[in-house]
């Protein structure tokens, strides 16, 4: 163990000279990263305009247009009646209808605030990396900058960059309330956690598995507090989210907070998705075998998926992003996979794998025949800061192996 305190100082000596040089890396790498970036908004804008829209995006201008002009949350029907919307929810609407409606901003301006919103949460990951461990906020903004999939559907008229958004400056929140545990945190948390659920229903579980990591968090130390705390969080949350429930109940007497919850598990979903399937399966397959494999095709659909260009309809370009989008995926994902297995007992890195564990599972619940590289968009803030964790760990041994040979 004598070369213990050598090993340590010429780690720290060449931490601290390469701090400096990493900085200014950064500036280049992220310089390098807006320019895609912009690249990519202007051959969209001038080039390929139809390449912001997908199948949902005429739904949103639909019922951002019925805001905008009647103040309802709703589509219009031939004859003129309305049919109230209760499957999407108003949060990304309003965004559109604010900015387009109000403000007259052409959907090219909505695209290029939404590509600055992504490029805002590359900054909030550094700052969330910043607190857990100064060390991983260079790569955990990195891997966020060059994600493929957060370049493509952020400039998209998609409910993606405004989720996305909220979803890391909750990250944000909550790591800070973990770090100091002032309650003033976890009510913008809760907050946050609202507003991200009215643009994408899809988290409106996560405030009661949060809830019960919030006990979890402060119950070895203070018991009155967790209890405490975890009250205030659920029913900021819950009370708010209900109002919504409350309101499609009343206008047409389904008292959910959006019917996709109920809808998509049942057409598109994991459970019964055996019966349905059953006639293109081999003979040989099993329940039991069929689900274990469903889950993972799912899972790997989800998290393997680089994300594509195709969508610009430039074959080059199309090549181009290949190559670049599947050495990638397999870098993230070496340092995700280490990092997860290294999480031990530190509580940062649970709660990122918490909510982690809580969308790819959703996912996979929930539309496990269209699980693809898209639901895995608002997880990169998570998953790169346990990539960046992940390759410091694998690097860290790499260093100390050969210090101690040198040694």
């Amino acid at each position: 163990m004598g070369w213990c305190p050598a090993v340590s100082r010429n780690y720290l000596r060449f931490y601290m000279k390469n701090l400096n040089e990493n900085k200014k890396y950064f500036l280049v790498i992220f310089a390098g990263a807006i320019l895609i970036k912009i690249a990519l908004f202007l051959l969209a804008t001038f080039y390929v305009p139809q390449s912001i829209f997908m199948y949902d995006s005429s739904k949103y201008l639909k019922t951002a247009d019925m805001l905008a002009s009647r103040g309802v949350f709703a589509t219009q029907n031939v004859d003129g009646s309305l049919k109230y919307e209760i499957r999407r929810t108003p949060g990304y609407p309003i965004f559109i209808a604010f900015l387009h409606g109000v403000l007259k901003i052409p959907l090219s301006g909505i695209i290029f605030i939404q590509l600055l919103l992504m490029i805002s949460v590359a900054g909030i990951v550094y700052k969330t990396a910043e607190l857990i461990n100064p060390k991983l906020s260079f790569l955990s903004a990195v891997i966020v900058l060059y994600s493929p999939t957060i370049s493509i559907y952020s400039l998209m008229i998609l409910t993606e960059a405004l989720f996305i958004f909220l979803l890391t400056m909750f990250m944000f929140c909550f790591v800070q309330y973990i770090k100091n545990g002032r309650i003033n945190l976890l009510i913008i948390s809760s907050l946050l956690l609202v507003l991200a659920a009215y643009v994408r229903p899809g988290c409106y579980f996560l405030g009661v598995i949060i809830t019960f990591f919030t006990i979890y968090v402060n119950a070895p130390k203070d018991p009155k507090k967790a209890f405490q705390h975890a009250s205030v969080f659920i029913l900021i949350v819950y009370s708010l989210l209900g109002a919504w429930q409350l309101r499609n109940y009343l206008l047409v007497g389904f008292p959910v907070f959006s019917s996709i919850l109920i809808e998509d598990p049942i057409k598109n979903g994991l459970c019964h998705s055996y019966l349905r399937y059953s006639n293109h399966l081999a003979h040989w397959m099993s329940p039991f075998l069929y689900y274990l494999d469903a889950i993972w095709r799912g899972f790997w659909a989800i998290m393997s998926r680089p994300g594509s260009l195709k969508y610009y309809h430039c074959h080059p370009l199309t090549v181009i992003g290949k190559v670049f989008a599947y050495p990638f995926m397999i870098f993230w994902m070496i340092g995700f996979l280490w990092g997860s297995l290294k999480v031990g007992d530190n509580i940062y890195y649970k709660f990122l794998l918490l909510v982690i564990i809580y969308f790819v599972a959703g996912s996979i619940f929930s539309e496990i025949s269209v699980a693809a590289d898209r639901f895995r968009m608002p997880l990169m803030p998570f998953v790169a800061i346990i990539s960046a964790y992940g390759w410091g760990q694998l690097i860290s041994i790499t260093k100390t192996c050969i210090l101690v040979k040198e040694s």
